[in-house]
């Protein structure tokens, strides 16, 4: 035993030796689609929460922080997505060792509603994207061998398949941390950067030829936003709320014997029930509802943690209002095709198709289904919803409780997640709150669980009769607010405005490669995408010296004209960048269009930082 400990004490020198040297490494990559608008977003806006991806627990039965924290630094050592950082737009760079941000807590006298502020905090805290590390562990020490475990990890290295094999590894490394010996893990995972390189290759080859013919033309038509029904707006209108649902057990069995029926899958009855649904609230026979697909095609890169999710767009025709039956077949070829197509990605098919640009709205959908069904950690499923009825699970020799954390974001206006926990189905629905209210919300969720009742009790029943717990009157176009000039502001004119429009001109012929640039043409019209007017910011930095241009802003000036006034006016009497009144198009004009809303949480900053523990 003596010379296990003498050999375990050893490995753990050589190890921090190792670590050290390594630290200095730094190797350059290039962004994949998903990461780029994500990136862009985080310069935007660098101290923003929204791309926080969080999971919580409460573990019991002689939890070991010390454990748990070299677990930690041995799982940033298997995945290079865990130690890399991103100082542009353009790249990220993989360090040899970066250290990840773990600290513990002593919580033993907070009380619950403490503990769930302190872990909220914790959740919402940006991260530097610059600097890293980009993930963020705190232990709160709630009773001798119990403690509220926070996991944080931004969306840029981390989906939720990845969630599921950080928390698998983690429990092996975990239980080698304790019993002094080396995991069991096989050698490690291959690294994001190679899919990087593959995402390139199929893009340039056949495959990705034939898969963006395909959804060109699934896409061809008008992709005009969704209207939605008007609501009273709630006391807070800014960011996203949540709601979890269950889905009645006999829901879920019903759920399960059509799709064995059927030859479908659950997946597919649940989307198509969620495309009738937004169909009855939009009044529109034509439903465009985005769906995050794996984007695992690769086996080798079934174990690498990174940012891997695609969003496809699944297009259902309700318009002959045919019987539920037929519509889910419809839907099932419909996922079939996407599947086969799905490795082309959302972020350069938006740029390619360059659909009509709304502030403050997600380019080709606004709504998007999810299932999640975890296949690499199970368990994973009652944990990440942590509803009434999820259920403690062991882990490595631990208990672990599931702990709630809400899941509040606004990357689109309508959202709804299936998770599959076991034999249990439960909805999460997530929604902008400019959009809906909370009442509103609920009735969403309760006239989804009311057209898959009636779905299931009646497959052959056409799905224009399928009813609803209550009636909405179907979507009413929004109005844009005007972009007005701040109250005070001095435009210049004449021969210095002209001056400003031939430089902005000339900046746009550059970064888009186009002669023929007028004074009203839309940059997005043109074929500009978010990565563009990054250049264009850049280039135009130094004309708005007086009154700094920010990146957002740009989207809110999509001419040569609107951009030359913004740019005109005058240091002394500009004041601040007009306020829209909801969240700016800063989150929707990304090319990507998939980026949850980058708002700032300044009051959540604004707290004591009681979360850092003693190691500051």
């Amino acid at each position: 035993m003596t010379d296990d400990l003498h050999t375990w004490d050893l490995r753990k020198r050589l190890e921090a030796t190792l670590r050290s040297r390594a630290s200095q490494a730094r190797t350059g990559h290039p962004l994949s689609y998903a990461q780029r608008p994500l990136v862009l977003l985080h310069r935007m806006n660098p101290d923003s929460a929204s791309y926080n991806v969080g999971f919580t627990v409460r573990f019991t039965g002689g939890f070991d922080p010390a454990a748990f924290a070299g677990a930690v630094a041995s799982l940033a050592g298997r995945h290079a997505a865990l130690r890399t950082t991103f100082s542009g737009t353009d790249g990220q760079t993989v360090h040899g060792w970066l250290e990840p941000d773990v600290a513990e807590l002593d919580a033993r006298e907070w009380n619950q509603q403490q503990i769930e502020d302190a872990v909220r905090r914790a959740h919402l805290a940006p991260f530097d994207l610059s600097a890293g590390p980009l993930v963020r562990v705190r232990t709160y020490a709630v009773a001798p061998g119990e403690a509220v475990v926070l996991l944080a990890v931004h969306h840029v290295v981390c989906d939720f398949w990845s969630l599921g094999v950080m928390v698998a590894e983690l429990e092996e490394l975990y239980r080698a941390e304790t019993e002094r010996r080396p995991s069991r893990l096989p050698g490690g995972a291959v690294p994001y950067s190679d899919f990087v390189t593959l995402q390139q290759e199929l893009i340039q080859g056949e495959k990705g030829s034939r898969a963006r013919a395909y959804w060109h033309a699934q896409l061809s038509g008008p992709l005009d936003p969704v209207d939605w029904p008007p609501c009273e707006p709630g006391p807070d209108t800014e960011g996203g709320g949540s709601i979890v649902f269950p889905i009645a057990a006999e829901l879920a069995d019903g759920v399960f014997a059509l799709a064995r029926k059927e030859g479908a899958t659950p997946y597919g009855i649940l989307l198509t029930v969620f495309q009738v649904l937004v169909g009855r609230y939009t009044g529109r026979h034509d439903v465009l509802v985005g769906s995050p697909f794996a984007g695992r095609t690769a086996p080798a890169m079934a174990e690498c943690v990174g940012n891997f999710v695609n969003p496809v767009v699944l297009r259902a025709d309700l318009s002959d209002a045919v019987a539920f039956r037929e519509q889910l077949d419809r839907t099932r070829r419909s996922v079939i095709d996407a599947l086969e197509h799905q490795d082309y990605p959302f972020e350069l098919l938006v740029g390619e198709l360059a659909p009509r640009r709304v502030d403050d709205r997600n380019p080709v959908f606004q709504a998007m289904f999810s299932y999640q069904k975890p296949s690499r950690y199970p368990a994973l499923a009652g944990l990440y919803v942590a509803d009434d009825g999820a259920a403690p699970v062991g882990w490595a020799g631990l208990t672990a409780v599931p702990f709630r954390l809400d899941q509040q974001d606004d990357q689109l206006e309508l959202v709804l997640e299936v998770v599959h926990d076991g034999d249990r189905l439960v909805g999460l629905l997530k929604y902008r709150t400019s959009v809906f209210s909370a009442p509103a919300a609920r009735q969403v969720a309760e006239n989804y669980l009311a057209l898959l009742r009636a779905a299931l009790a009646d497959p052959d029943r056409g799905v224009a009769d399928l009813p609803m717990a209550y009636e909405v009157t179907p979507g009413t176009p929004r109005r844009t607010p005007e972009v007005r000039e701040p109250v005070g502001a001095v435009p210049v004119s004449g021969t210095a405005l002209r001056g400003i429009e031939q430089r902005i001109t000339a900046v746009w012929r550059q970064a888009l490669g186009r002669e023929g640039i007028g004074l009203d043409d839309n940059f997005f019209d043109l074929g500009g995408n978010s990565m563009l007017l990054v250049q264009v910011h850049e280039m135009l930095a130094g004309e708005s010296a007086g009154t700094p241009l920010k990146i957002n802003e740009l989207f809110r000036y999509p001419t040569v004209a609107g951009l030359a006034r913004r740019i005109g006016r005058t240091a002394d009497g500009a004041g601040p960048p007009p306020d829209r009144g909801r969240a700016s198009s800063r989150r929707a004009q990304t090319a990507g269009g998939t980026a949850r809303s980058a708002r700032l949480r300044a009051r959540e900053r604004r707290q004591p930082d009681t979360d850092r523990g003693s190691d500051d």
